[in-house]
């Protein structure tokens, strides 16, 4: 038997990171360790405060949770979700104040601790902005070689991104810290991208939300929380038949990679682009200097990370 992914969940809890959340703790093959946190769809205290809410409501309120980053590293917050995510970060649906409280250490000394503790043994999976995983592997940069490696939401190379911003080729998450990213990106760290390519092929849609709210309680929260991401994607893209699930795939590539297609590239992030920071820019021109440096996503197994994703989100009441 394949022992499981023990993972730390770094996130800017939003819906999706809620949803991803909720996934981790569900799957068998993911043992989740720790959750930290980061700015990015809401800041960082209510990023914090809405994991632990989650983690409550799937019952699990005793995963250490992590407070880290507040802003970008040369950049100050600039809240700009609430469309998408509702002011609270989980679609205006107000859960009980969580029991737990968040650990007294920073979210990369906590990235740094475990690393080293368990060398070779530690996924991380970032899906907000990088700055965690970059001021990680600043601060220490031998656990580029000590986690087994870092599968982030982030990154497109075909997909259009995301709307609102400058780069009409960035995603939220490169866009909000690029410098990190490109930290991360450089690392030499073993590296996985789950961008837009794929986590717009994974679609929660309103007739998925209704077979899983069906299951109990606290799955009908969720599917209520889900259902303002859901609505927010339809006003966003017309006709869209769902929201994508961006979170919740990195976290299911972290457990399966045979969930997806993907092709080692060198890869980078510009930062100074009028038009274009935040993007990825792959090298691919197959010459002897080229040196891939990461894994990307191209391509995904829809049927099977849905089946998967429905399942998952049949959480049990909170304890």
């Amino acid at each position: 038997m394949t022992a499981p992914c023990r993972m730390i969940l770094d996130v800017d809890t939003g819906i999706d990171d809620a949803l991803a959340i909720v996934y981790a703790l569900r799957r068998p093959g993911i043992a989740l360790e720790a959750v930290t946190t980061i700015f990015g769809n809401v800041d960082v205290a209510t990023a914090t405060r809405n994991t632990l809410q989650i983690l409550e409501l799937a019952g699990r309120g005793e995963v250490p949770v992590a407070p880290g980053a507040a802003h970008a590293l040369v950049r100050p917050f600039a809240r700009g979700a609430a469309h998408i995510h509702g002011v609270n970060g989980l679609g205006e649906v107000e859960l009980p104040a969580p029991r737990a409280r968040p650990r007294d250490e920073h979210a990369a000394d906590l990235i740094i601790r475990m690393a080293r503790a368990h060398p070779g043994a530690i996924t991380l999976c970032p899906v907000g902005p990088l700055t965690n995983a970059a001021l990680a592997l600043a601060r220490a940069p031998e656990i580029a070689g000590l986690l087994r490696e870092i599968v982030l939401m982030g990154g497109t190379l075909f997909h259009p991104g995301i709307p609102g911003i400058a780069s009409p080729m960035a995603d939220a998450n490169f866009w909000n810290d690029a410098e990190a990213a490109r930290i991360v990106l450089r690392s030499g760290a073993k590296l996985t991208l789950v961008g837009m390519d794929v986590t717009m092929k994974a679609l929660l849609t309103p007739a998925m939300t209704r077979t899983i709210a069906a299951h109990g309680p606290a799955a009908a929260t969720l599917m209520r929380i889900a259902d303002f991401y859901v609505h927010a994607y339809q006003a966003q893209y017309p006709g869209i038949a769902g929201c994508g699930l961006h979170d919740p795939l990195a976290v299911a590539v972290a457990e399966d990679p045979s969930l997806v297609t993907a092709e080692a590239m060198q890869v980078d992030v510009e930062l100074a682009g009028e038009l274009t920071r935040g993007q990825l820019v792959a090298d691919r021109r197959r010459t002897g200097k080229v040196q891939p440096n990461a894994a990307v996503c191209l391509d995904l197994d829809v049927p099977r990370f849905t089946e998967r994703f429905v399942a998952a989100m049949r959480v049990s009441p909170a304890r």
